[in-house]
C-alpha cells in the first residue's frame, strides 16, 4: 500500500461544514437522490456520492466528491480535485449502537474493532436493515433458521466498517491526482482519524474521543513518536469531556490536539470534579453529571458541532473561540496562531520555537546514542564469534574427529557474509548506515542552532522560520 499522505486543499472550516451535514440525514438522502451539490461558505460544492449505514453497528458515512464548474453550471467530474468520506457521530437514534457498542465499546474499553458479531436478519431485508437480533445459538433462533426465511450475517464494528470503506475509496482513485481524506464530530470524529491513520489518508476531526489505543502495537507506538502530527488534526474544545477526555485528559490523539482556547481553565475543572464530601461515589456522580450534560442534554453545550465551540478566521482556518492569543497546541504546550499543518500561514511564538528545538535535541541525543551502538557493533560482533570459537573449542574432546578448522569452518558455512572472516552482517551496510547517521545529526544540530537563533529574535524572522519548519 502506497503510505504517502497527501494534503488536500481544503481548509479547517470546509470539513467543519462537511461534517455538520453528515446530521443532515434528509438533506443528504435528498441531494444524493436529485444528484444535487451542496454548496458551502466558501464558495467550494460537494456531490453526495454514496451513503452507507448500518443500524446495528452504528456506522453513519457518506462520500463527498468536489464537483467543478464547467459552462457556469456545477458538474461532476470522473477525477475529482477531492474525495471527503464524512462520518457521522453519536445518533440518539441509534443509542445502543452508537454509546454503547462503539463509544462504551470501543472508545471507552478499547475493543477490537476487527471483532465480529453474528446477527440473525430475514434473507430478503434491504440494504442497511436493522437485525432481528444477535446470534446467540438458542433452540428459538436455530427453529428461525430452519424456516428458510432467516440468515446469519456476520459484521464487525463500525470502525473497522468505516476504515474498509475508506480503503475502497483510496482503491477507487488510486493512480489519480485526487486526493482523499476522512471528517467528522465526536464518535465520527474518531471513526475518520482510525480510517484516516489506516489508509494514510489527511483527517481533520471535531471533538473526537481519543481513538489511539484502537490500533494495533506498532502503530500506536508511530502515533506516540508524532509520525502522523502533520497528518491528523483534532480541533477540541478543552471544556468538552468528549474530546478532551471525560476521566483524566487525554494523552493525545492520532496526530495534532488543538485546542480551540487556554485549557488552564478546564484543568481546574477537572480536578474540581474530583474532588466530593461524597467520597468515591460522590466522584462518580461528578462526572456521570457532567459527561451526560455535555454531550447529551448540551448543559453546558460544550460539545456540539457548532459557532459557540468552533470558530474561523477569514482563510477558513480554525481560531480561539473566546478570542484570546491564540490556539493551543497540546503536542507541544503551546500557543500559537495555528492555521493548518500544510505551511500555509503560522506565526509561530518564542516558547514554541524553544519547544521545538527542546524536542529536536533530544531526538538528536537519542540518535546518537543509535550512532554508539551502532559504531560499538563491529567489536561486539568479534567478541561474539570468539566466544563462540571458545566454547565449540573446549568442548572438542567430546568428538573422536573434530579438531579446531572444524569450528572455523562451521562459523564460516554458516556466516552470512564472508569478507576478511566470517560475518553475521553486512560490514558495507553498517558503514554506510553510520556514515548516514553521522551526517543527519549534524544537519539536525545545525537546524536546532537555527531555530535557537531565530527563537532569540522571533519578531524579526517569523515569516523566515514558519517557511524553515513548513508547518
Amino acid at each position: 500500500m502506497n503510505t504517502k499522505t497527501d494534503i488536500p486543499n481544503l481548509t479547517d472550516k470546509d470539513y467543519f461544514s462537511l461534517s455538520q451535514n453528515t446530521y443532515s440525514e434528509k438533506k443528504m438522502r435528498k441531494a444524493y437522490e436529485n444528484k444535487t451539490p451542496l454548496v458551502n461558505d466558501s464558495k467550494k460544492a460537494f456531490y453526495v456520492d454514496k451513503i452507507k449505514k448500518d443500524p446495528d453497528t452504528g456506522l453513519d458515512v457518506y462520500v463527498f466528491v468536489q464537483a467543478k464548474k464547467k459552462e457556469g453550471k456545477w458538474v461532476k467530474p470522473k477525477e475529482p480535485e477531492n474525495v471527503v468520506v464524512g462520518f457521522q457521530g453519536t445518533n440518539q437514534e441509534q443509542i445502543k449502537a452508537d454509546v454503547i457498542s462503539a463509544d462504551g465499546g470501543n472508545v471507552v474499553m478499547g475493543q477490537d474493532p476487527k471483532k465480529k458479531v453474528k446477527y440473525i436478519m430475514k434473507k430478503e431485508a434491504p440494504e442497511n436493515s436493522k437485525a432481528i437480533t444477535k446470534y446467540n445459538g438458542s433452540m428459538e433462533q436455530a427453529m428461525l433458521l430452519k424456516s428458510g426465511e432467516y440468515k446469519i450475517v456476520t459484521k464487525t464494528s463500525q470502525f473497522d466498517q468505516g476504515d474498509k470503506l475508506v480503503a475502497n475509496e483510496v482503491k477507487k482513485y488510486a493512480g489519480t491526482n485526487t486526493v482523499i481524506s476522512t471528517t467528522g464530530h465526536s464518535l465520527g470524529g474518531a471513526d475518520a482519524e482510525y480510517a484516516g491513520v489506516n489508509n494514510h489518508v489527511y483527517s481533520v476531526a471535531f471533538n473526537n474521543p481519543s481513538i489511539v489505543k484502537l490500533h494495533d502495537e506498532e502503530t500506536q507506538k508511530k502515533i506516540r513518536n508524532g509520525e502522523f502530527d502533520l497528518y491528523h488534526k483534532a480541533i477540541i474544545n478543552p471544556d468538552d469531556m468528549v474530546g478532551a477526555g471525560w476521566l483524566l485528559e487525554y494523552d493525545r490523539h492520532n496526530g495534532t490536539t488543538i485546542y480551540t482556547k487556554d485549557p488552564s481553565q478546564s484543568r481546574r475543572e477537572r480536578i474540581d470534579r474530583f474532588v466530593s464530601p461524597f467520597g468515591v461515589p460522590g466522584v462518580l456522580g461528578n462526572l456521570i453529571t457532567s459527561f451526560y450534560g455535555q454531550a447529551f442534554a448540551k448543559d453546558p453545550d460544550t460539545h456540539s458541532l457548532n459557532e459557540s465551540n468552533f470558530t474561523f478566521d477569514k482563510n477558513g482556518h480554525i481560531k480561539s473561540v473566546d478570542g484570546s492569543k491564540g490556539v493551543y497546541n497540546q503536542n507541544i504546550e503551546s500557543f500559537s496562531s495555528y492555521s493548518g499543518m500544510n505551511g500555509q500561514t503560522i506565526k509561530v511564538d518564542a516558547k514554541y520555537a524553544k519547544e521545538l528545538a527542546r524536542r529536536l535535541q533530544a531526538a538528536i541525543e537519542d540518535l546518537k546514542t543509535k550512532k554508539q551502538a551502532i559504531e560499538q557493533f563491529p567489536h561486539d560482533h568479534s567478541k561474539m564469534i570468539y566466544d563462540v570459537k571458545s566454547i565449540c573449542g573446549k568442548r572438542l574432546g567430546e568428538f573422536k574427529d573434530l579438531d579446531p578448522s572444524d569450528v572455523e569452518k562451521a562459523i564460516l558455512f554458516h556466516a552470512p557474509f564472508v569478507k576478511d572472516g566470517a560475518a553475521f552482517y553486512d560490514s558495507e551496510e553498517q558503514y554506510q548506515t553510520e556514515a548516514s547517521l553521522h551526517y543527519l545529526i549534524r544537519d539536525l544540530e545545525d537546524i536546532s542552532e537555527f531555530i535557537v537563533k531565530m527563537a532569540e529574535d522571533l519578531k524579526d524572522k517569523d515569516n523566515e522560520l514558519a517557511r524553515w519548519l513548513r508547518l
